[in-house]
């Protein structure tokens, strides 16, 4: 009898991030490939599922602090506690400290089944913006930490992010497990019928320099480094057009400041591309792919892009830049605006550098979810041979109320929002 996983995340499409297409990718070649996969998810208005497995949706609400992402209420809603108490799991990995996570552990602790968890997400800087209170702060890592102490085995999608987990006070042993890209690269026709495909989509000459963001609109993504580079280059008098994808709580000041630059001609919001065909389109449009983030772990977009030979230019020592070798499969760059219009005016001016590093890129970086699923599944098969029920520490962490504590910082943070 094959296994049944589940999938537990507060953070599920139609919201789009690294997470969400993470969970997705799993749960899919999971199915497809060894066993059933259910995933676990906050319901989002008028959003209709229609995957190729189970999703198992609960009550949630708007998180004012944090758009678009939605807090979940599963205490409250008992047709999604039904359907959950009839999923007889072996093997649950959650992918959020939060609500979902908290809901997965419970469940792993009753059904005495193996948990395991993915620190995804630099959580700090999220809680620091939102609470606006280091005191707030620093209580809410050390709940996030005693989560990750109470289960069973931690994954990371990389040794930086591991590096990170540890800076926030995790003391405990972790497994890499890298993340994928579920964009098959394309043969050289279907290549040249989506680029010109897509630059039909932005209407931008084929024979002109075309740079992509792909990503929340949010300032903890350093987006308005993209932006002060690009009104240095303009002001160079070079010819480009920049093309953002995405939604976010930024995307408006980001429109403001793009007028204020003097970019408008230059810069392109096409907002939010569910349609993984069209996006498709855009990467291949693409010459260059932007993403000075400080803040995201292993962003998947650098890897879509890479599976059309896009290279991506990243911040120097940042740990989204883990893996690139400057000028070989991407370019880094100073945390500096004009560093970074330094760089894009050269390459600019060395097109052939950068269909170099797109090689390079494609050839180092991009891996396929399809592959990387068998790592995935090979572990997990591991953690349910070996598993005799959680550590003595972790059943004293469980039992000591998180989720009471959860609540009673919330309640806080309402509290200092309304001060």
């Amino acid at each position: 009898m094959n296994p049944i996983f589940g999938q537990f995340s507060d953070s599920y499409f139609p919201i789009t991030d690294g997470v969400a297409n993470t969970v997705r990718n799993y749960a899919y070649w999971l199915t497809k490939k060894y066993g059933e996969t259910y995933v676990i998810a906050p319901e989002v208005p008028d959003y209709v599922d229609r995957e190729e497995f189970p999703v198992i949706r609960y009550t949630s609400v708007e998180v004012p602090q944090f758009p678009p992402y939605r807090m979940g209420l599963p205490m409250f809603d008992f047709d999604f506690k039904k359907s959950l108490n009839n999923t007889p799991f072996n093997l649950i990995h959650s992918h959020c400290p939060f609500i979902s996570g908290y809901m997965a552990l419970k469940v792993a602790r009753i059904r005495k089944i193996p948990i395991i968890t993915t620190f995804h997400s630099k959580y700090r800087e999220d809680f620091a913006r939102a609470l606006k209170s280091k005191i707030l702060t620093e209580a809410s890592m050390k709940l996030i930490i005693r989560y990750y102490n109470s289960v069973d085995e931690v994954w990371v999608p990389s040794g930086g992010t591991g590096k990170t987990l540890e800076e926030y006070g995790f003391e405990g042993p972790y497994q890499v497990m890298p993340n994928g890209s579920d964009l098959k690269i394309p043969g050289d026709r279907d290549y040249e019928i989506l680029r010109q495909q897509g630059r039909e989509r932005i209407n931008y000459p084929m024979d002109r320099p075309l740079f992509l963001f792909v990503g929340q609109h949010r300032w903890e993504k350093n987006v308005k480094l993209i932006l002060q580079s690009l009104a240095v280059l303009k002001r160079k008098g070079r010819d480009f057009r920049m093309v953002f994808v995405g939604r976010g709580y930024a995307e408006e000041e980001m429109r403001e400041l793009t007028q204020e630059l003097d970019l408008l001609e230059n810069v392109s919001f096409l907002g939010l591309i569910l349609d993984r065909e069209e996006l498709k389109r855009i990467y291949a449009a693409s010459d260059l792919f932007i993403f000075p983030s400080l803040y995201d772990n292993v962003p998947l977009v650098v890897r879509e892009a890479a599976s059309f030979k896009v290279p991506a230019v990243l911040v120097k020592d940042s740990t989204a830049s883990e893996g690139f070798r400057d000028n070989f499969n991407g370019f880094l760059v100073e945390n500096d605006p004009l560093d970074l219009a330094m760089c894009l005016n050269s390459l600019l001016d060395n097109p052939g550098l950068i269909r170099e590093a797109g090689e390079g890129a494609q050839k180092t970086i991009y891996v396929s979810w399809e592959s990387l699923v068998d790592k995935v599944y090979s572990r997990y098969m591991e953690v349910l041979r070996t598993y005799q029920g959680p550590q003595k520490k972790r059943q004293q962490l469980f039992n000591d109320d998180f989720f009471k504590r959860f609540w009673r910082l919330r309640h806080e943070t309402i509290r200092a929002d309304r001060n």
